[in-house]
């Protein structure tokens, strides 16, 4: 991990960190998810320049129905 990346931490239920993690794979070199923990905490690694584009697809995953608790934001980790 670089000092030139933005980190999203999130907890959301662990059913839903392999969706997750494939959807965010998917949109190939924007984000990639870490699974921090049994519980469902994850970190969403991505660069400055996609900051907006993270924030969008966490947004979608709420609107989709998951249940996400957003516990950090951490520009430039």
């Amino acid at each position: 991990m670089t000092s030139d990346m933005t980190r999203f931490r999130v907890k959301v239920p662990k059913s839903s960190v392999c969706y997750m993690s494939w959807t965010i794979d998917a949109y190939d070199g924007v984000a990639f998810l870490k699974n921090e923990s049994e519980e469902g905490v994850v970190s969403i690694f991505c660069s400055p320049d996609y900051e907006e584009e993270t924030e969008r697809i966490i947004s979608a995953f709420e609107a989709e129905g998951i249940a996400v608790e957003r516990l950090g934001f951490n520009g430039g980790v």
